[in-house]
């Protein structure tokens, strides 16, 4: 973990020569000369350094809201901060600052990824292997930040609806310091924001390391492993379901991975540093080692203190009482000095009273999940999804007797079984509001109007580009 962090931190002083990062206008995220840039690329090291920022930008785009929206916004969550309540209800202003930070901070990330891919070719004078890997790390993370974009803010992009605005496609840095409206991009629709998502995970896969050296690496950088695993769930969001199973079997029985039967194993006490991150993850962002709060740090998840929400018993009950994701992974966290909140229960899987744990973002029992219900919508009932879910449900719980075929009547009532085991498995971990969406369902909202299950575009970059931004319909 150490080269991760201290590489970090090593780029904090040639960072402002790279780009802007405190920008109001959320686009205008600019090089301030090629002179830095010749001399940041002319080492391994000091790219390195280059990327690893794109990396904190990253965890700095997936922290706070822009992480937890996936789960306050469901029914596994009671929310009691009034704010969230507004997310909830699809009342945010246009210019409120939950969709506008989400928004500035991708962005920015894409900004710095844009300035790696294009400077490395022309300024890089290292080792060309690794040139070619840096690069494909670059394309990695622009494609995992587009997919953080386009599923809150594209219109119909997790319901099939290719020809939806989806987000505006900067793939080379801002050229100058000054925003030109009359260069303005507008929203390409979602379609060609999954294409391009998808260009930059295959072109990355080409050139990237099956695994590290060192073992954190292997989970907190991106290889073909990642790759592979972040096209399943872009296609699976796309509704591609063939593919989704093809790129989710690459993960399943990959040396690199493994299914862990110990689940305090896989999100363990968290000491607030250097907690390592088990074979089961496939991507994650990691804390710092050296236990400050910078970069890897806090990542302001409201789970331990149960103050804006807390999980209901409700969804609680729908475990089985030996099932290890109920025994160990739901617990009281802190109970209020005055003891306010002694009867409510939270998530374990971030169990830091200073919020420093490391963050999941994609996991091999997704994987499994994926293909699963990916078999079944593409092929009906099939042996191999109900053993794929037997997998993730048994390795959990000691009690739980396996499904046969002949136990679901349907392909419906088997995807049915796949969702439940999903939201079972994957709770807390930012992606259940995603799944309700792509499958029909409702939010906590019951009400809420599906043109409103997209975040407002900030009506601050509809102004920049005097309108030719278009706003989301469910807002106008």
């Amino acid at each position: 973990m150490k080269k991760i962090n201290n590489t970090i931190y090593a780029f904090a002083f040639v960072a402002s020569g790279l780009v802007f990062t405190a920008c109001n206008k959320q686009l205008d995220l600019a090089p301030e000369d090629t002179t830095v840039e010749t001399e940041v690329f002319q080492s391994a090291s000091s790219a390195e350094s280059a990327l690893m920022d794109v990396y904190n930008k990253t965890y700095e785009a997936n922290n706070g809201a822009a992480y937890t929206i996936g789960d306050f916004t469901t029914d596994l969550l009671v929310v009691s901060n009034s704010y969230y309540q507004i997310v909830i209800n699809g009342e945010l202003p246009v210019d409120n600052s939950t969709s506008k930070s989400i928004w500035a901070d991708c962005y920015s990330t894409i900004n710095v990824a844009n300035v790696m891919i294009e400077s490395i070719p022309k300024l890089g004078t290292y080792n060309e292997d690794l040139e070619l890997q840096h690069i494909a790390e670059a394309k990695f993370l622009r494609a995992y930040n587009y997919l953080v974009l386009l599923k809150l803010f594209g219109d119909g992009a997790l319901t099939g609806n290719m020809n939806g605005l989806g987000l505006p496609l900067q793939l080379t840095p801002y050229e100058g310091t000054r925003y030109d409206a009359a260069n303005a991009l507008t929203r390409s629709s979602v379609g060609e924001v999954y294409a391009q998502i998808i260009k930059d995970l295959t072109e990355a896969l080409v050139d990237l390391q099956e695994a590290y050296e060192d073992d954190l690496e292997t989970r907190a950088r991106a290889t073909k492993g990642s790759v592979h695993a972040l096209l399943s769930r872009v296609y699976l969001y796309k509704g591609d379901y063939e593919k989704a199973a093809s790129e989710a079997n690459f993960l399943i029985g990959n040396v690199n991975y493994a299914l862990n039967s110990n689940l305090r194993s896989v999100f363990p006490l968290s000491s607030g540093y250097d907690v390592n991150l088990d074979k089961e993850f496939i991507y994650a962002i990691p804390l710092t080692f050296n236990n400050g709060d910078h970069q890897y740090g806090t990542h302001f998840f409201s789970y331990y203190s149960k103050v804006s929400y807390y999980v209901p018993e409700e969804f609680i009950s729908k475990y089985s009482d030996t099932d290890q994701r109920k025994t160990t992974l739901i617990w009281k966290g802190y109970e209020g000095a005055n003891g306010q909140h002694p009867t409510k229960f939270t998530t374990s899987k971030f169990n830091n009273s200073d919020s420093r744990d490391n963050i999941p973002m994609i996991r091999l029992s997704e994987m499994y999940l994926t293909r699963a219900e990916a078999l079944v919508r593409t092929s009906g009932l099939t042996q191999e999804a109900v053993e794929l879910l037997n997998e993730i449900a048994g390795r959990a719980d000691l009690s739980f007797t396996d499904y046969v075929l002949g136990d679901f009547a349907t392909a419906d009532e088997l995807i049915d079984r796949i969702l439940l085991e999903r939201e079972k498995e994957l709770c807390f971990e930012g992606l259940h509001r995603y799944d309700l969406i792509r499958t029909g369902r409702k939010l906590q909202d019951k009400d809420l109007p599906e043109n409103r299950y997209v975040l407002p575009i900030p009506k601050s970059e509809i102004d920049i580009t005097k309108g030719s931004l278009e706003q989301n319909p469910g807002y106008l």
